[in-house]
C-alpha cells in the first residue's frame, strides 16, 4: 500500500474510532496530557526557496511556541559572522539576519530542539529551514553519528563540520586548524547528526568538541574525529503528503476531529521521513583526545606527614628534583613511582625544615621552582591547639586486598602500608586457620621499598582465616609503628563460582587485547593474543560481564588514542555482542569470531 492510500485509510479509520468514542457516555475529564510537538504549518518565503533577496523569513506554527536557549542551539551553515535576531509574533517565529549573506549560496538554519510549545514544552526536533540566495537550492544530505573512541558511547553537543577544497592558500588537511567550516551541525542526545542543503561536491568531515565555540580545533583539551577519505553527499527527497487528505483536513478545521487527524498525519509523515533518511549512507566518527606530549608539573600534594606526591602531565623521564635548602642526596627520602610513571611519591625522614625549596629540571632545563610546605597549613582555635597537643601518636596505616571479607580460591593475600617499612618483628605475626590452628607465617615483601607484602599459602574452600598483627610489629624509619589489627576473611566453596571458556577466532591475525570486565566496565583481567586462542576464566563471582576488544595495531598491549596531525585514527574498539551471565556452579562456553 502506498503512502497516499495508507494515509487516506488511516484518516478514515481514526475518524470512525473518534466518532464511536464520542457516542459513549462518560465522566468529563481534563483530557490526556499534551505530548505532541508544535507543527510547522508553513513559512515565508517557503522552506527550500531559491532567489532569497530579503533579510528575514518567518515560520508559522499550529500553536504558540517558546524559544529554549536558541542562541546556543541554532546552527547556521555556512556560518555567519553574527547570529540573526529571533522574535516571536503570535504563532510565528520571525528571523532577521544581521549580516550580509553570500551570493549564490544555499543556507540551512538548524534549530535542534530550541522550539517548544508553551504548554508542556514539547520540542520540535531537528527542524531545518533552507533557502538559497541564488537561482538553485542545494539539496544534498549527509547523516551519521559521533561516538567516543574509547568506549563507543554516543556523544552529545559535538560540532560536525564540512570543508570544501576551495582554499588556495591553506592545504586541505589543515582546514579545521586554520579556517572555519563551510557547513556545521551538532549531535543530538543520541550522538546523531544530519546535514541538509549541501552542494554536490567533495568534502572533508570532522567532528570537534569545541570548548571555546569558535569552530576551530585549537584548544589542548578539545577532542576531534575525522574521516580518512573525501565524501560526497547524497540526494534526499522528502515524502509528500496526499493532497486529498490535506483537503479533508481543511474541511474538518474547527471540529473535534481536526487535531487528532493532524497528529496522525504528522506521525505518519515523520515515519515516512525516517524511512527515506535511512536510505542515506551512515557515517560514524570516533571522537578522541590527542595525547599531550608536553611535560609539565601539574601539582604537588602533601598527602600526610612526610609523604609528598608530585603529579606530572606525562610519564616521568629525564626529571630531576633538586633540593635547594637541604642536602641533595637520597638519604632522607625514598622514591616510588605510580604504575603509569606519571606520579612520584617521596617518603621523607623527619626534617629540620618546615618548607622544602626545590628546583625541578626536565631534560636539563628548568621546569619550575617550588616551595613545598611539609606541614598542612591550617588555622586552629586555642581549644583546637590544646587538643592537637594532646592528640594521640601517629600510627602506620595498614590495608589489605580482601574484598567484602572474601578471598578467592585462586587469590593471593596482600597487605600494604602507607609508608615503607624499615624494621619488623617477624615472629609477632599470627595466622589462624579456622578456630584453633595458629602459627607464625612467613611473609615476603613484594616491592623494593618494603611497602607491600604477601603471606604465601594455598586457600582452601569454605574456610575461615585470621591475620593478627600485634601492636608495634612494623616500624618506618621515623620510628612510627602500627596499631594492633586483626584481618578476618573466608573462602567460598567451588560451587559458589562459575567458569567461562572463551574461544577467540580472529579473521585477521594481528595483535589484540581482550578485557574481561564487570557490568560497570571495571577491568578485571586482560589477555593478549594474535591467533585463535582459548581462555578459561575460573572462580568467577555470579553476575553479568562484558568483553571489550582492542585492535592493538602497534602491539604495545594497550589502547592508543589518535593523532590528527599525523592522520592516525585511534585504535579500534569493539564489544562482544551480548553480556555474559555467569552463575554459580555453572560453566558456559562462548565463541567470538572477530572480524576486521
Amino acid at each position: 500500500m502506498g503512502l497516499r492510500n495508507f494515509l487516506k485509510l488511516s484518516g478514515w479509520i481514526l475518524s470512525a474510532i473518534l466518532l464511536s468514542q464520542c457516542a459513549q457516555p462518560g465522566t468529563p475529564g481534563g483530557g490526556p496530557k499534551d505530548t505532541q510537538p508544535p507543527i510547522v504549518l508553513g513559512s515565508s518565503p517557503l522552506n527550500g526557496s531559491p532567489n532569497f533577496t530579503g533579510e528575514k523569513f518567518a515560520i508559522y506554527f499550529d500553536e504558540f511556541v517558546e524559544l529554549d536557549e536558541i542562541m546556543q542551539k541554532v546552527m547556521i551553515s555556512p556560518p555567519v559572522k553574527k547570529l540573526p535576531d529571533f522574535k516571536l509574533k503570535g504563532k510565528s517565529l520571525q528571523v532577521k539576519f544581521n549580516t550580509e549573506l553570500r551570493e549564490n549560496t544555499t543556507y540551512s538554519i538548524y534549530f535542534a530542539d530550541a522550539i517548544v510549545d508553551i504548554t508542556e514544552r514539547n520540542p520540535l526536533l531537528n527542524f531545518t529551514y533552507i533557502f538559497s540566495t541564488g537561482a538553485t537550492v542545494d539539496s544534498m544530505s549527509l547523516r551519521g553519528e559521533v561516538i567516543n573512541a574509547f568506549d563507543l558511547i554516543a556523544t552529545e553537543d559535538i560540532f560536525v563540520m564540512l570543508y570544501k577544497d576551495d582554499n588556495d592558500t591553506i592545504i586541505f588537511d589543515s582546514l579545521p586548524l586554520a579556517v572555519q567550516p563551510f557547513y556545521v551541525s551538532k549531535t543530538d542526545v543520541n550522538g546523531q547528526f544530519q546535514l541538509n542543503g549541501l552542494a554536490n561536491t567533495e568534502y572533508l568531515m570532522f567532528a570537534v568538541r569545541d570548548l571555546n565555540g569558535n569552530y576551530f580545533y585549537d584548544q589542548p583539551g578539545e577532542e576531534i574525529a575525522f574521516l580518512d577519505s573525501i565524501i560526497i553527499p547524497e540526494f534526499f527527497t522528502k515524502p509528500a503528503i496526499d493532497s486529498v487528505l490535506l483537503d479533508s483536513l481543511e474541511t474538518l478545521e474547527g471540529t473535534d476531529l481536526y487535531d487528532s487527524l493532524l497528529i496522525l498525519i504528522d506521525s505518519l509523515y515523520n515515519d515516512s521521513l525516517a524511512a527515506y533518511q535511512n536510505q542515506l549512507d551512515y557515517y560514524t566518527l570516533s571522537l578522541f583526545k590527542e595525547l599531550d606530549t608536553n611535560q609539565s608539573l601539574l601539582k604537588i600534594d602533601l598527602l600526610r606527614k612526610n609523604v609528598l606526591r608530585f603529579s606530572f602531565a606525562q610519564p616521568i623521564e629525564d626529571i630531576e628534583i633538586q633540593p635547594i635548602n637541604y642536602i641533595n642526596d637520597t638519604s632522607w627520602y625514598i622514591e616510588e613511582y605510580s604504575r603509569n610513571r606519571d606520579t612520584l611519591f617521596w617518603y621523607l625522614k623527619d626534617l629540620p625544615v618546615d618548607t622544602l625549596e626545590t628546583v625541578i629540571y626536565y631534560r636539563g632545563d628548568t621546569l619550575s621552582y617550588e616551595f613545598i610546605r611539609l606541614e598542612k597549613k591550617k588555622k586552629f582555635t586555642s581549644v583546637e591547639r590544646k587538643k592537637k597537643k594532646e592528640e594521640k601518636k601517629i600510627y602506620l596505616g595498614i590495608k589489605s586486598n580482601i574484598d567484602k571479607g572474601n578471598m578467592k580460591l585462586n587469590g593471593k593475600f596482600e597487605l600494604s602500608f602507607n609508608f615503607p617499612i624499615e624494621s619488623f618483628i617477624s615472629d609477632s605475626l599470627l595466622f589462624i586457620i579456622g578456630d584453633d590452628s595458629t602459627f607464625n607465617p612467613k611473609f615476603v615483601f613484594t616491592d623494593s621499598i618494603h611497602r607491600k607484602f604477601t603471606i604465601p599459602f594455598q586457600p582452601e574452600e569454605s574456610t575461615r582465616y585470621s591475620i593478627v598483627i600485634p601492636d608495634s610489629t612494623f616500624f618506618n624509619w621515623n620510628g612510627v609503628f602500627n596499631k594492633a589489627k586483626t584481618i578476618r576473611f573466608g573462602t567460598l566453596s567451588l560451587k559458589d563460582y562459575g567458569v567461562l571458556k572463551l574461544n577467540l577466532k580472529p579473521v585477521v591475525k594481528q595483535n589484540y587485547v581482550i578485557q574481561f570486565m564487570t557490568e560497570k566496565e571495571v577491568n578485571l583481567q586482560e589477555y593478549y593474543f594474535k591467533n585463535d586462542t582459548s581462555i578459561v576464566l575460573e572462580h568467577l563471582n555470579p553476575g553479568k560481564y562484558i568483553l571489550k576488544l582492542i585492535y592493538d595495531n602497534n602491539g604495545n598491549r594497550k589502547w592508543d588514542t589518535g593523532n590528527y596531525t599525523e592522520k592516525i585514527q585511534p585504535e579500534k574498539i569493539t564489544y562482544y555482542s551480548k553480556q555474559l551471565e555467569v552463575r554459580g556452579n555453572w560453566e558456559i562456553e562462548e565463541e567470538w569470531i572477530i572480524k576486521e
